[in-house]
Formats: C-alpha cells, sequence, structure tokens
C-alpha cells in the first residue's frame, strides 16, 4: 500500500507539485495575511476569569474610569530642571488625552496639584509622568490599538525644547515585546533557511537534493499560514505573534526532518543496488509510518499546549500542530514525487558512503559494552542536569525586551529619578456601604494605609489619606489640638483682660456700702454710686458675653478631640486619648464657669438697678438695698474666685496643647485627624475625585514596592498586602460591610505563576501519556514505549539544565517562565522521534540478535538521524538572533536537547538499554520475521555495511 502510494507520487510528480504550489498561491491571495490577522485577532494575555482581571473590571466599574488591566505612562524627562513650559505640555497632552484620543479610558495627572505632586515629579525635578488607563486587556489587539493610538496623540503633541517623552507602562511593555519579535521574524527565518541550506550543501554536495527537502518544507509552511490564517480570522483558534514564531521553527526543523528520513534511507537503498523506483517505494513503505508517527507524536504534544490557561503558551499549540501536520502531508506527498521527479533525470543520487563504517564501529563498542557506555553516557546526563537544583525562573516580562524600546526607555529614564517601581503600584481597592468622604472614613483609610506599609518590602502607600504618599501634616489629633492651643490662647487672654472690670465693681460696692451708712448725709450720692454699680454691672456682662462666645467657638473647635475620647471605651490605657482626655475636661470646665460668671453679672445688673428703683421709692428702702448690696457683694466674691480658677486653667490648657503638639511633631503616633472642612479645600477636591468613586462608597491605594514587582517579589508581596489590608478593616465600622479588591503587575505574577504551574503539570502528564500510547503503539511494546519516553525525559532535563548553566549562571539571565514548557514539548516529542526511529530500525533488524541488530541499526541510521538532529538544532539555534530574550532562550534550550538527544541520547543511552534488556525490551511480542522474507530482504543490502571503495 504504501509503495504504491510512492510509485503514484513519482509518476505523476508534476501534478503533485502542482497542487501544492496551487494550494500554497491560492490559499496566500484569498485569505489575509497570518502577520494581519494576528495583529486584528489577538487575544488577552491573561485569562479574563483571573482574578487581578476581575479585580480591574470591578474597581473600573466602581470608579468609572476603566474596566481593563491596560494601565500606561507618559514619562517626561529632560537634562534640565522642569519648568512651566513642560507643565503647559503637561496639561495639555492630559487634555488631549482625555477628550480627543479614542482608547484612552482615563488619566491620572496630579503633577499640578501641591497634595501629590510629589509622587509624580522626579526628586531632581527633571521627569515627571502621567497615568492612563487604557481599553482592552493586556495582550489582546484592541490593546495594541489603544497603545498605539496614546503615542499617536503624544507624538501629535509638539514638547518643549529639550524635553523628551517616551510611552511605557506594562501595557506598553508587550506591546513592544511583541512588536520587536514581529519585526525580527522574517529575519529569523531567512537565517534559518540559509543556515539550513547551507548544511545540507555540505551534506549532499548537491543543490539539487538539498532542494528537495528545503521546497517540501517551503510549501508546507506556505500552505499552512493561510489555514491557520483562516481559521484564526473566525475566531476558530488563537493567534499570536510568538505562534507564528515558533510554527515556523517547527516546520523548517521537522519538515527538512522528514525530508531527510526519506533521503536517508532512498540512499542507502541506491547504494545497496536497489533501481531508483524500488529504492524510493523500500524507503517510503519503511519511513512513512516514522514520519507518520513522529508527526503524530509532535503535533499531539501541540495541542495539549490547549490546555494551557495563559494565551501566551495556549497560542502556539494549535498553529504549530497545524504546520506539522502540514510538513507530514509535504514530506509523505510532495518529497516522494520531487525524489521521483529528479531521480528520473539522474539527479537526486548518492554520493559515496564515507561514514557508515564509523557509525558501525561506534555500534560496535555499543554492542559490545553496552554497560560502561550506559554508565559513562548517564554520567555526563548528570552533570548536565546539576544546575538545575540552583535554577530560577524570571516572569519579568520587562527584561524580555530589548533595551532599545520606547517602553523600555522610559523604565530607564524613571531608573534613579523616582524610587523603583514607581510605575508598577499594586493597587487597592476598598469598597464600604457608606460614604468614605468623612473624618471617620478617612481614619479608617488611614489605618489600612499604615497596616500595609508594615507588608515586607512595601516602600510607599499612595492614598486618600496620603496624597502624596507621605504622612500629611495637618492630618493629625495633635496638629489639630496644637491649632486649637494657639486660637484658645488668644481667646482666652483677650477675654481675661476684658474682665479686670470684677475689681472695680467690687470697690464701687464698697464705696456704695459706705454711702449707705451716710444715707442720712444724701440720698442723692448714694443714687449716683448705684447708678456706677449699674454701669459697671453692664461692663461685665459685655465681657461676660465676649467670654462666653469665645469658649463656645473654642469648644467647638476641640468637638474631634471630644469626640474621639467618647469613642474610645478605654481611654485611661490609650496613651493618646488620656492627653486628649486632659485637654477636652479643663475645657469643658471653663465653658461652665463662664455660664456662672455670664449669670453673676447678669444678677449684680439686676440687684443694682432694684436698689436705686428702692431708694427712689422710699427712704425706707434702704434695708432691701443693704441685702441687695450683700447679693452683689458674695456674687462679686463668687465671680473674682471663679476667675482665679479659670484663668490658670486656660494658660495651663494652651500651654499643654501646645506642648502636645510639638511632641508629636513628625510622629505617626499623633492620631490620624482630617477635620470636615479638608473635603473643601479646593486642592484636596482632586485628590478625591482620583481616589475615591463618584459616589464615595470606594476608594483606592497605589502600593510600590521595593524588589522585582514583575516577579516572585511583588507575587509574593501580594498576598501579604490583600491580607493586611483585611486585617486593618476589623474593628472599624467597615468591618461588616469592608471589601478589599487588589490588583496589579505582582498579583498578575502570583496568578500567573500558578497558573504556569498548574500548566507545566498537565502538560507534561498529557504529552507524556499520549506519547507513550502513540510510541509503545507502533513499536508494539510497551517497554519500548518506557524505555524511549524515559530517556527523552532525561534529555529534556539535561537541556534544560545545560540551559540554565548558561544563561542563568553565565549571563546572569534567569529563564523566563515559558521556556521550560515549550522545551519540553518540542524535546520530548522530537526526541521521542529520533528514538522511535532507531527502535523502529532495531526492530526491523531484530532477527539477527540483538547485538547484531543494533550495530546495523547504527550504521543505517547514523547519519541520518544526526544530520536531521543538526538541522532542527541549527534551526532552533537560529532564534538566537532574536533580541527578544524569550525567543532566543526557548531556540537554544531546544536546540541543545536536541544536540544531546542526537550525540548523546540516540547514541549512547538507547542501544545500550537495548542491548542490556534484550528480548524483554520488545516485551510482550519478540518481532521476529521468517527466515525467507528476513534474508529476502536484507540480501539486498548488506554491500551498505561495507567499507567504500
Amino acid at each position: 500500500m504504501l509503495g504504491t502510494i510512492a510509485r503514484a507520487a513519482s509518476r505523476y510528480a508534476l501534478l503533485v507539485m502542482a497542487v501544492w504550489v496551487l494550494l500554497a498561491g491560492v490559499g496566500n491571495v484569498a485569505v489575509p495575511q497570518l502577520e494581519h490577522v494576528v495583529k486584528e485577532q489577538s487575544r488577552a494575555f491573561f485569562p479574563t476569569d483571573s482574578g487581578a482581571t476581575q479585580a480591574a473590571q470591578r474597581m473600573g466599574t466602581l470608579f468609572g474610569d476603566s474596566d481593563s488591566n491596560n494601565i500606561a505612562y507618559v514619562v517626561l524627562e529632560a537634562d534640565r530642571t522642569l519648568g512651566e513650559p513642560d507643565r503647559a505640555y503637561y496639561r495639555a497632552l492630559a487634555e488631549r488625552l482625555r477628550t480627543q484620543t479614542p482608547g484612552v479610558e482615563s488619566v491620572m495627572d496630579l503633577w499640578d496639584d501641591p497634595a501629590a505632586a510629589a509622587v509624580f515629579e522626579s526628586r531632581d525635578h527633571k521627569a515627571a509622568y502621567l497615568m492612563a488607563r487604557l481599553s482592552g486587556q493586556l495582550g489582546s489587539s484592541t490593546a495594541t490599538e489603544a497603545v498605539a493610538a496614546l503615542r499617536g496623540a503624544v507624538d501629535l503633541t509638539d514638547p518643549p525644547e529639550g524635553l523628551r517623552t517616551h510611552v511605557t507602562g506594562p501595557g506598553a511593555s508587550l506591546v513592544d515585546e511583541f512588536a520587536a519579535l514581529d519585526a525580527q521574524l522574517a529575519r529569523i527565518t531567512v537565517l534559518t533557511v540559509g543556515m539550513i541550506a547551507a548544511l545540507l550543501l555540505f551534506v549532499y554536495r548537491s543543490p539539487i537534493t538539498a532542494a528537495v527537502p528545503l521546497a517540501s518544507v517551503g510549501l508546507s509552511l506556505a500552505v499552512a499560514r493561510p489555514v491557520v490564517a483562516l481559521l484564526g480570522e473566525h475566531g476558530v483558534i488563537e493567534v499570536s505573534v510568538f505562534s507564528v514564531a515558533l510554527m515556523s521553527a517547527m516546520v523548517l526543523g521537522a519538515g527538512t526532518d522528514y525530508g531527510i528520513f526519506l533521503l536517508g534511507r532512498y540512499h542507502e537503498n541506491r547504494r545497496a543496488g536497489l533501481a531508483a523506483p524500488e529504492a524510493l517505494a523500500d524507503a517510503y513503505r519503511r519511513v512513512a509510518p516514522v514520519i507518520a508517527g513522529s508527526s503524530a507524536t509532535i503535533a499531539t504534544a501541540l495541542f495539549c499546549l490547549t490546555f494551557a490557561k495563559v494565551s501566551f503558551l495556549r497560542s502556539a499549540g494549535i498553529p504549530s500542530g497545524i504546520g506539522i501536520l502540514a510538513a507530514m502531508l509535504g514530506a509523505l506527498t510532495l518529497t516522494p514525487a520531487m525524489i521521483g521527479w529528479f531521480s528520473r533525470r539522474g539527479r537526486a543520487e548518492p554520493r559515496v558512503a564515507r561514514i557508515n563504517h564509523r557509525w558501525r564501529r561506534i555500534g560496535t563498542a555499543v554492542a559490545r559494552w553496552p554497560g560502561p557506555v550506559l554508565v559513562t553516557a548517564a554520567a555526563v546526563l548528570i552533570v548536565c542536569t546539576v544546575p538545575l537544583l540552583g535554577a530560577k525562573i524570571s516572569f519579568a516580562e520587562l527584561s524580555a525586551q530589548p533595551a532599545t524600546t520606547d517602553s523600555s526607555r522610559g523604565y530607564q529614564a524613571m531608573h534613579g529619578r523616582f524610587p523603583d517601581n514607581r510605575l508598577l503600584p499594586e493597587i487597592v481597592s476598598i469598597q464600604a456601604d457608606r460614604d468614605l468622604r468623612t473624618p471617620a472614613g478617612l481614619i479608617t483609610i488611614e489605618r489600612v494605609t499604615r497596616k500595609v506599609l508594615e507588608v515586607r518590602g512595601v516602600r510607599t502607600v499612595q492614598s486618600a489619606s496620603r496624597p502624596a504618599g507621605t504622612p500629611v501634616r495637618q492630618g493629625t489629633l495633635a496638629y489639630q489640638a496644637g491649632q486649637i492651643g494657639e486660637q484658645l490662647d488668644g481667646t482666652a487672654q483677650s477675654a481675661l483682660d476684658g474682665m479686670s472690670s470684677v475689681d472695680t465693681v467690687t470697690a464701687t460696692i464698697g464705696r456704695l456700702d459706705t454711702a449707705l451708712d451716710g444715707m442720712q448725709r444724701g440720698l442723692a450720692g448714694a443714687v449716683d454710686g448705684l447708678n456706677r454699680v449699674g454701669a459697671g454691672s453692664q461692663d461685665i456682662g459685655a465681657g461676660m458675653s465676649g467670654l462666653q462666645g469665645n469658649l463656645r467657638e473654642v469648644s467647638g473647635y476641640a468637638d474631634p478631640l471630644r469626640q474621639f475620647v467618647n469613642g474610645n471605651p478605654d481611654c485611661a490605657a490609650n496613651p493618646i486619648c488620656a492627653a486628649v482626655q486632659k485637654i477636652v475636661k479643663p475645657l469643658d470646665d471653663a465653658v461652665s464657669a463662664t455660664g456662672t460668671l455670664a449669670g453673676g453679672a447678669g444678677a449684680l445688673r439686676d440687684g443694682a438697678t432694684s436698689a436705686t428703683n428702692s431708694l427712689d421709692g422710699t427712704a425706707d428702702a434702704v434695708v432691701t438695698m443693704r441685702g441687695a448690696l450683700s447679693q452683689l457683694r458674695g456674687l462679686t466674691s463668687t465671680l473674682r474666685s471663679s476667675l482665679d480658677t479659670v484663668g490658670p486653667q486656660m494658660r495651663q490648657m494652651t500651654g499643654y496643647l501646645s506642648q502636645l503638639s510639638s511632641d508629636f511633631a513628625g510622629s505617626p503616633e499623633g492620631g490620624f485627624y482630617l477635620p470636615p472642612r479638608t473635603f473643601d479645600d479646593p486642592e484636596y477636591r482632586r485628590v478625591m475625585d482620583m481616589m475615591f468613586s463618584p459616589d464615595g462608597h470606594a476608594t483606592r491605594l497605589l502600593v510600590y514596592g521595593d524588589g522585582e514587582s514583575w516577579g516572585q517579589d511583588g507575587a509574593d508581596r501580594s498576598d501579604e498586602i490583600r491580607v493586611a489590608a483585611a486585617e486593618a478593616l476589623k474593628d472599624t465600622p467597615l468591618a461588616a460591610g469592608g471589601v478589599v479588591d487588589l490588583t496589579g503587575v505582582g498579583t498578575a505574577t502570583a496568578e500567573l505563576i500558578d497558573y504556569v504551574q498548574h500548566d507545566f503539570a498537565l502538560l507534561v502528564l498529557a504529552t507524556l501519556v499520549l506519547i507513550f500510547v502513540i510510541v509503545a503503539g507502533m513499536l508494539r511494546s510497551p517497554v519500548a514505549g518506557i524505555v524511549v519516553l524515559a530517556t527523552v525525559t532525561v534529555s529534556y532535563a539535561s537541556a534544560l539544565g545545560a540551559s540554565v548553566a548558561i544563561w542563568q549562571f553565565v549571563l546572569g539571565q534567569p529563564l523566563h517562565w515559558a521556556v521550560p514548557a515549550l522545551a519540553f514539548i518540542a524535546l520530548v516529542a522530537v526526541g521521542a522521534d529520533y528514538n522511535l526511529l532507531l527502535a523502529m530500525r532495531l526492530r526491523d533488524e531484530a532477527a539477527a540478535g540483538v547485538r547484531t541488530a543494533t550495530i546495523r541499526a547504527f550504521a543505517g541510521t547514523g547519519s541520518v538521524v544526526t544530520i536531521a538532529g543538526i538541522v532542527f538544532g541549527l534551526t532552533m539555534f537560529a532564534m538566537l538572533g532574536a533580541s527578544v530574550v524569550t525567543i532566543a532562550q526557548v531556540g537554544s534550550t531546544i536546540g541543545i536537547g536536541l544536540m544531546i538527544d542526537t550525540l548523546v541520547v540516540r547514541t549512547f543511552v538507547v542501544p545500550p538499554i537495548a542491548v542490556l534488556l534484550g528480548r524483554w525490551f520488545w516485551w510482550p511480542r519478540r518481532p521476529l520475521r521468517s527466515s525467507r522474507r528476513y534474508r529476502r530482504e536484507h540480501r539486498s543490502v548488506a554491500p551498505s555495511f561495507a567499507p567504500p571503495r
């Protein structure tokens, strides 16, 4: 059956080649180019159901600004101090972004706000920034378009001379990373093809022979691209720039290998003396199952990526798998057609074999000493694996892109001028069942702020209670007490000065008493004295009214202090509350004493009036008048005593308040409090608009930390921030109804780590199971399947360890989080193919005995698999030409793994294990053939093992 397909492909070679060319041409004309589809259909980097994404959406709904996680920053920098022209540009740019830029959903520009300017301007006053929330989730096409619109708006706004602008932030960083890869993809592909062509020319020494696998793989890729583009355009599959890069590399590598497999067996048959048609049919019959099995294992492994939650991995699976299947179809139809076409014209013939005898000698050594060979190879693999013990995985997307991108330059402009991670905050939102724009609400916000600041690694928290990230000087009870003391000191002194007329009243009463005694000497004198008493009492009344008004005003200023004391159930145990109570009680006593003074002055005035009337009415009223004077004398004494008490109390109280304010100046222990009038301050109004939701029922905090926010540091810190914020709400009015949400780079990274671990475990399990089923089924032996799978897994571990040694310990760049998963998929699948080819040749030769089969398998497949492995490895190494570190690491790791698998595992691990296991390698069946068929099939190929003449 398979031989018939080969003969048909050879006989109708022109038709087969024409069909492939037609499919490639029509597909690329009728369907939009794959790069265009990627640009239009890219999906979000993080799953839409991730906690960070949903938290960002909830915050957008609450604050009415943006429901995406796409945050960008415009950084302004100059070599001089920024001045008014730069501020004018800043305001104009912010206005353009708000009103004229599609995709910009909100802008936070507080450089002009004195309350928050310190956060948005650098310490050397040479840089500033604004934050913009854009439409679309990170990594999606909508997000890419929004970043492009933002950059367009920045370009349209002319900056002052010497001012440079950069668009940066998480959203811009991902856009720049993918754009850099897209710009280099064509160059990497050309470099890959050039390296493959050079190697094939070196091996075959014939342009025609080298062109056979190259043409097959080129047309396969040209057919696969429009298929992927069509499915991606209709949303059937996910596509991304990375999936295009990986598909191209996998197709070029695997497709070329398939051509080499078929050419290698065809050349072997031709050297054995078979005619070209028979040689092609026999080669096809023996190699086609290997190609089919190889493509099945690779495609299956790639399709397993669809189970991943992270789109970076998920989007690479199906497109690359489709490319592998296209390469398989090309190898099974187009490659035999071209071999048949050229063979009829005397081309694509093998050159004289000069290295088969070398592989025969290697096979002989392995068959003779399998134990020592296996131990030596295992030692080499262990040495390569050891660096894994100190491996670190990087989640820092910022370090994955070139340093020349606009976003990288933005971070460079921030570095050294601002604290680290100023553009990568964690955003905490607190939702309440009440309006938080009150003094009590701000107290709760400050409590959360201080609790979050206690988290390890948190450097600054910007909140409604700390607009500039530092405590507000006016926002403490100690400061408010100092203000009250200053006001009370002036008011009390003025009032006490005005009450000196009490002494005058006392003297007047004495003179009046003397006048009564001399009533007989003249009632007119007594009347005149009483009139003067009335006038004095009137002065006292006026003084009392002023004092009473002033003290009531002062008492009103102390209402926050009084509320603080009344709201603390255990005030005596709280040093701050106890100190405040010492202020409030004397003040209340002074107000009460002032009321007594006012009442005494009124009674004095009434008594004087009554005495005058009595004197005017009759001389008999002298007795009554003497009683009134006695009452006046008692009231005056009481008034004097009250004044003697209140005066020192007032002076003591004002001094204490001033001292309290001085003692707690700059200390967080001063008790946070901002009075209601703060909310009417025009400067604070802008902070309120940024930090509170429109209805005031939600607020947000921006948390800045040390270390790598886009890494393990940020991931660990995000969980602690969430716990701290929730703990801070306990024993507050929000304990029951408060809801804490958290989003940001650190939160997203924490979830990404969980997703990657989950995806990797799932991929390993699914890939190993599926590849085992395929390999064991083709070899008809579970033992052989286990050996093949175990050896490629060890090969993967060795490759990853070697890559860690190079990238982390030599170059100082830990492996990107996507490298282990992608390298596993590629190395396990491709490595299984190479070992599968060897194992199937061992099975074909098994009737001659395990040692002879090993020697013949080496001689027949040694050069073919080695060339295939080197070609595939060079394809992967070509990815080192990418300036995107992720691509370079993936390519180098897979390339190293292919070299290890080709030169060590396939040569010195699998064959010794097969020799040591003997017939158990093929359990439960032993692949014996009838002696007649064995002699018929091997009579003609025996000369291929003889040294060339």
